[in-house]
C-alpha cells in the first residue's frame, strides 16, 4: 500500500470515536507504517508519530502493551512514541526501556531523574549503557537497581561513580562480588575494598591482584586528580607526639613487631597503631580502621605483608583484639589463618594501599 494510502488510514484514525474501531484502525497504520517507512518523507513520519502518539495515549492498558512490544525492538520507530511508552506504567514501559535502539542517553536520563525506581531497575539491564547514563543511575537508583547495575557487564563506569558504588558497597554487601568482577573498578578502589569486604570477596580480590601489573596501576593513578573514598578523620590525642616518637625509632631501626607488642602490652595503642602503619608504609587511618572494626583478616594480610612470623601474628592478634575467638577461634585457627594468606599477595595488596597513600599525599602538598 502506498504512502498516501497510508496517511488516508491515519486521517481515519484520528477522526474515529469508536474504540474497537480504533483498535482495528491502530494496527492497521502501524502495519502501514513498518512497510512504507523507508519510502514516506520525514514529515509523513512525523504525521504518523504524533498521531500514533494520541491515539495510544487514549487507549487501554492492554493495547498500550501490545503497542510497547510491537515497536520496543526496531531498529526504526517512531521516536515520540517510544518516548511516551517508555514513560507508561512499568509493563508497558519494560520492553521498551530494556531493548529499544532508538532511545538515546538524553531519553533515558530524562526517565532516570523522575525517580521511577522500577524503570531505572529495567534500563540497568540494558545490553549496553554508557558512563552518562551509569551516572545518573548511580545517583538516583535504590540498593536493588545497583546491584543490577553492577552485574551488567555492558555498563560502563567512570570513576566518579565507581567510587561512590565502592563507598555504597560497604553498607550494601550485595554490591561487593559484582563490583569486584567488573572491568571499570579501578584496581586501587578494588583494594579499598578489602578493608570491609566479606571473606569470599576479599578472596577474590588477592587472586585479582595476582593479574595486575603494580606498574600499570601507578601509572594510572598518577593520572587520577581526585581521592580514592574520603575518610575524614579526627586525629587523636598526642599524634604528633607518637608520631616523632615511632619516626625516630624506626630511623634508628629500633622499630620491630617485639616494639609493637611491648607498646600494647604497655597500654600504648596510638604507639601500637603509628608503629605498625611505619612498618607497613600505610597510614594511620588504615591501621586504626582495622583495630577498630576488630578485622582480623585485615589485620593478618598486613602483619603477611610486613613479614612477621606466625607467632608474631598470633600473639599480636590476641593482644589486640577484643574478641579473638568470636571472629577466628583459637590460637590455631589464627595459625592457620595466617598460613593461608600468601605472602606475594599480601605484599602486592599492601603496595595499592602505599601508592593510594602516596598520591593523597601528593595532593594534599
Amino acid at each position: 500500500m502506498s504512502a498516501t494510502s497510508s496517511l488516508i488510514k491515519l486521517t481515519e484514525l484520528a477522526s474515529e470515536t469508536s474504540s474497537e474501531r480504533r483498535r482495528e484502525l491502530l494496527r492497521d497504520v502501524t502495519d502501514l507504517y513498518f512497510a512504507n517507512q523507508n519510502t514516506c518523507s520525514s514529515i509523513e513520519n512525523e504525521h504518523f508519530d504524533e498521531i500514533l502518539c494520541r491515539v495510544t495515549s487514549e487507549m487501554q492498558k492492554e493495547v498500550r502493551k501490545e503497542m510497547a512490544l510491537q515497536f520496543a525492538s526496531k531498529p526504526k520507530a517512531p521516536l515520540q512514541l517510544l518516548r511516551q511508552l517508555a514513560s507508561d506504567e512499568i509493563d508497558i514501559a519494560e520492553p521498551v526501556l530494556a531493548n529499544s535502539p532508538i532511545l538515546q542517553d538524553r531519553h533515558l536520563q530524562e526517565i532516570i531523574t523522575t525517580g521511577k525506581q522500577q524503570h531505572m531497575q529495567v534500563i540497568s539491564t540494558r545490553e549496553t549503557l554508557s558512563a552518562e547514563v551509569t551516572s545518573d543511575l548511580v545517583d538516583h537508583a535504590n540498593d536493588k537497581t545497583l546491584v543490577t547495575l553492577a552485574n551488567n557487564r555492558g555498563a560502563r563506569f567512570n570513576r566518579q561513580s565507581m567510587q561512590k558504588m565502592v563507598s555504597r558497597s560497604e553498607t550494601v554487601t550485595a554490591l561487593q562480588a559484582p563490583l569486584v568482577e567488573h572491568q571499570d573498578l579501578p584496581a586501587d578502589l578494588m583494594n579499598e575494598m578489602y578493608l570491609f569486604a566479606e571473606k569470599t570477596v576479599r578472596e577474590r580480590i588477592l587472586s585479582r591482584n595476582q593479574e595486575i601489573d603494580p606498574k600499570v596501576l601507578e601509572e594510572a593513578l598518577a593520572k587520577v586528580k581526585t581521592k580514592t573514598i574520603e575518610k575524614p578523620q579526627e586525629l587523636p590525642e598526642g599524634y604528633q607526639k607518637a608520631c616523632f616518637f615511632i619516626d625516630g625509632l624506626h630511623a634508628k631501626g629500633k622499630l620491630d613487631g617485639a616494639g609493637l607488642i611491648k607498646f600494647e602490652r604497655a597500654g600504648e595503642r596510638l604507639s601500637f597503631t603509628l608503629g605498625l602503619a611505619k612498618l607497613a608504609n600505610v597510614d594511620y587511618g588504615t591501621i586504626d580502621r582495622v583495630l577498630q572494626r576488630d578485622d582480623v583478616d585485615a589485620l593478618a594480610l598486613i602483619c603477611r605483608g610486613v613479614g612477621f612470623d606466625t607467632a608474631m601474628f598470633v600473639t599480636i592478634t590476641l593482644l589486640v583484639s577484643r574478641n579473638a575467638n568470636k571472629n577466628t577461634g583459637i590460637a590455631g585457627d589464627l595459625r592457620e589463618l595466617y598460613i593461608s594468606i600468601p605472602e606475594d599477595a599480601a605484599k602486592r595488596t599492601l603496595r595499592f594501599w602505599q601508592m593510594r597513600q602516596k598520591l593523597e599525599t601528593g595532593q594534599a602538598a
